[in-house]
């Protein structure tokens, strides 16, 4: 005689299963999320190696965040590749050393747009466009590639920095509050507001609606209160000048400075830095001095 299973036993079946998915659903989840962002990790470390490399057969210069005018990048006629006076960001100074353009991307945020992943954001000069301003990895600029007049960057060396490892080289970026799913090539150090104002032939570009930097998710528009801030998970991963890269929580990040509860509107732009001790994003203690 053949014993089929009654209703009671398939009810029961069917919610152990569904008890066994709801643990384990979140627990893949987790972990897709932690692969992805060591991805992540290894890609912003990639490419700091390749500046190092580079920097190596430059007399030690960082490479220069923004090589020529403006103009001559957002321009039609700056946005074409064969224009021996088109504007190259570190992106194109660089990717010789590196050869792959999957590096550009956060495999966190992926590439919708296919800015280097193929599709249509890649073709022609729309691509060297895009991806000469749109990687998701963004150069601590303000500080290690500074831009007089919007004409030319500055160059400074890695041995000019006072504390190697603990200088902010390269971390995740976004198009500020723009465009979620595009990066930009240059992220805002928190706190450089009072550094950069007594020196406006340095210039700084945001959207105007952000205080401080594209390198955090939780760009202070308004006001942002401490809790909210310290209690965050969102962070970046980063790179250094010396090459090692690490995940940092954006209140780590923002170390020294009055980030967490800084006002877009207030004196300061956004924030200030009020311990030098621990901040770190200066190259060395002169700041534009």
């Amino acid at each position: 005689m053949r014993r089929a299973f009654t209703l009671i036993e398939l009810l029961v079946v069917i919610a152990i299963i569904a008890i066994l998915a709801a643990i384990l659903f979140p627990v893949f989840a987790q972990a897709k999320a932690s692969a992805k962002r060591s991805a992540s990790l290894s890609n912003v470390k990639q490419l700091g190696l390749a500046c190092i490399m580079y920097g190596s057969d430059y007399d030690d210069n960082i490479p220069l965040w923004l090589s020529g005018e403006w103009q001559y990048m957002a321009a039609p006629i700056g946005n074409d590749p064969t224009d021996p006076r088109r504007a190259r960001t570190w992106v194109e100074i660089t990717y010789p050393y590196i050869k792959t353009q999957g590096l550009y991307t956060d495999p966190v945020r992926g590439d919708a747009l296919g800015i280097f992943a193929g599709g249509p954001q890649t073709s022609g000069i729309r691509s060297y466009r895009n991806q000469n301003r749109y990687p998701m990895y963004g150069m601590n600029y303000l500080f290690l590639s500074p831009f007089p007049y919007c004409e030319r960057g500055e160059s400074k060396s890695f041995t000019q920095a006072a504390e190697v490892a603990n200088t902010v080289f390269l971390t995740s970026s976004r198009l500020f509050t723009v465009e979620s799913t595009r990066g930009w090539f240059g992220v805002n150090a928190p706190g450089m507001w009072p550094i950069i104002a007594p020196h406006p032939v340095y210039c700084i570009f945001y959207d105007g609606a952000v205080g401080s930097g594209n390198w955090s998710k939780q760009n202070p528009e308004g006001k942002i209160t401490a809790s909210t801030f310290v209690d965050s998970s969102d962070g970046s991963n980063v790179v250094w000048l010396d090459g090692h890269a690490k995940y940092m929580k954006d209140n780590a990040l923002a170390d020294g400075t009055d980030y967490s509860t800084a006002s877009k509107t207030n004196a300061n732009e956004g924030a200030m830095i009020v311990d030098k001790s621990k901040y770190l994003w200066n190259l060395d203690d002169n700041y534009y001095e």
